[in-house]
Parts: C-alpha cells; sequence; structure tokens
C-alpha cells in the first residue's frame, strides 16, 4: 500500500487544529481521514464535452464549499467495517449483485454479503469493503460518531465532486484522456478486460488489477485522497437527481423532506467504463440494495478546536 503520509495528532499548547492536507485518526479502528480546504469549484462537466447526460451532469453550476471537512483518506476497508459489525452485532440482509464467472453476468445472488463478496476472490482486511448498502452505510456512520462524539456522516455530492477534482478542471483530475488514468484509477482497463469481458469500452492502459485493488494501491490526487474514482463506487448523502437545477450551491447534501428511495453514487468501481470515470459523473442506486463494485468513505465536519487551524 502506497499510504506513505503519517497519522497526525497535532497539539497546539493543548488544544486540536488541523490544517488542509493533515491526516487525523480518531479511534485505532477510524478510518484515517484528510483534512480538504475550503473553495470553490464548477461542478458537472462543462456544455460543448461529448457525454451521455442522462444524469444531468450538463450544464455545470458554480458550487461553493465554505467550511474545510475531513474526507475518508481512503473507502472504508473491511478490517474497519468489520470493527463496526463485531461491536455492534450488525448482521445485513444476505443479497448482493455480483459477478456471476459461470454465465460471465451481473446476477442478485442471495447467498453473498459483503463477507461473501468473491470479489476479490481472496479479501484481505485493507480491501474496501464492499456488498453494502447505504443503510448500512448509514449505520457505520452512527457507530463512529456515537464512539467518538464526533459529527461523521456520508460525503456530501458537491464534497465528494470537490475533492475528487481536487483542483483541477479537466475532465479528469489529470488531464482530458481516461488513458492515461491508470495511475491513479483502478477500473475497466486491459487488466480486468482479461478476467471479465464487459460490453463497454476500458482504459487502454494497465493498472495492475483485475478487479478491487486493496486501498492506497495507486497514486493519491492533490488533495492526498486516494481512489476517489474507481475500485468501488461510493455512496453519498445525497437523493438521486437528473439534473443540477434547484441544487443548493452551498456544498449542502440535497435531500427531500421525508427521505428518498434512492441515493447517489460517485467515482465508478473496478468494472467501470471509460465514459463514466469522472468526476462529474454520478450514478444513483436504491438506498437497500448491495453491490460487489459498491462500498462508501466517510465524512466529517472538523470540530471548532480543529478550526482554529484554517
Amino acid at each position: 500500500m502506497r499510504l506513505t503520509v503519517a497519522v497526525c495528532f497535532l497539539l497546539c499548547s493543548g488544544t486540536a487544529f488541523a490544517a488542509p492536507g493533515d491526516v487525523l485518526k480518531d479511534c485505532n479502528d477510524c478510518p484515517d481521514l484528510v483534512i480538504v480546504p475550503p473553495g470553490e469549484f464548477r461542478m458537472g462537466t462543462p456544455i460543448g464535452v461529448p457525454v451521455d447526460n442522462e444524469t444531468g451532469e450538463q450544464p455545470p453550476i458554480q458550487m461553493t464549499i465554505p467550511n474545510a471537512f475531513a474526507l475518508g483518506r481512503t473507502e472504508v476497508t473491511r478490517g474497519e467495517f468489520q470493527a463496526f459489525a463485531d461491536d455492534t452485532g450488525f448482521e445485513p440482509t444476505i443479497l448482493c449483485r455480483v459477478w456471476n464467472g459461470d454465465l460471465q453476468r451481473y446476477d442478485d445472488d442471495p447467498s453473498r454479503t459483503w463477507k461473501t463478496a468473491n470479489v476479490p476472490p481472496r479479501p484481505r482486511a485493507h480491501h474496501p469493503v464492499n456488498c453494502v448498502s447505504w443503510e448500512d452505510a448509514q449505520l457505520y456512520v452512527a457507530w463512529l460518531a456515537e464512539r467518538t462524539g464526533l459529527p461523521y456522516r456520508l460525503p456530501t455530492e458537491a464534497e465528494w465532486e470537490y475533492a475528487a477534482r481536487a483542483g483541477s478542471d479537466a475532465l479528469y483530475p489529470w488531464g482530458n484522456s481516461p488513458h492515461q488514468g491508470c495511475r491513479y484509477v483502478n477500473a475497466y482497463d486491459l487488466d480486468s478486460r482479461e478476467l471479465y469481458p464487459m460490453a463497454w469500452p476500458h482504459m487502454a492502459c494497465r493498472d495492475g488489477f483485475k478487479d478491487i485493488a486493496p486501498v492506497g494501491s495507486l497514486e493519491p490526487n492533490a488533495f492526498g485522497l486516494y481512489d476517489m474514482l474507481g475500485n468501488v463506487w461510493e455512496f453519498a448523502e445525497d437523493c438521486a437527481t437528473k439534473s443540477h437545477v434547484g441544487r443548493p450551491q452551498d456544498g449542502r447534501a440535497w435531500v427531500w423532506e421525508g427521505g428518498c428511495a434512492r441515493r447517489i453514487q460517485r467515482g465508478g468501481g473496478w468494472m467501470t467504463s471509460v465514459a463514466r470515470i469522472r468526476p462529474g459523473y454520478h450514478g444513483d442506486a436504491n438506498a437497500t440494495h448491495r453491490f460487489d463494485f459498491g462500498g462508501f468513505r466517510v465524512a466529517r465536519d472538523l470540530t471548532d478546536a480543529e478550526r482554529a487551524g484554517q
């Protein structure tokens, strides 16, 4: 793993503070968090770029992230999720959409859970947890909040895209060609195509992994975040939408009174086509559904003491 930055516990005259790029860890089993600075960006994809606009990513809108926040340095790992399951007795509903190697297609398998997703075939503690739903992720962040006394949550869709872009306004954080992204992204590439014959276009490069990679295996983005694109799709807090029209422009989650059945997923996964491995693209899924290509990462608001370092 290339998680080379040391975990930071910063003290100043007995008061904790945090600055952009610092890494925080709130408990032994808690995910590492990176402090993401405030800023502005254009959310979505510019008019004129040929994309499938089924999710309403065009036209883009101006978005402000008014406050620094903490975001998981990686996707939540199996080891981190196991600590939650052990402490709470969590037992998920048995059903996950997984790759059927015999039929060479995706099927809903009633025997699969996050413990038996089978992608990768021999998962380890530092692989991202998969076959978890949005509702499962909510239980996990609530557990972290109760355990630490800190405001853990899922990231908003705006926060997620801002963090994934990491200051870039290109189609991809590294530039405008998807085929140069294998240093940063574990997606459907030449390696994956050898084992999984999908019907969609692949990245014309090799990231070294045929399916899910251990977190932090590739290079981080400019904010020090790993796997923002690829590896597993990541749930956001927001309700699923097909347009940016009416969205709050201050980084808040876009949610409906009374809740919603479908929630936003971002970033793509190990089997996602080049057309969808972009910060501007958003998918969605039922809040109760689970996939071998779906997981999540956590966010939390900074404390007043931590904000003193901004």
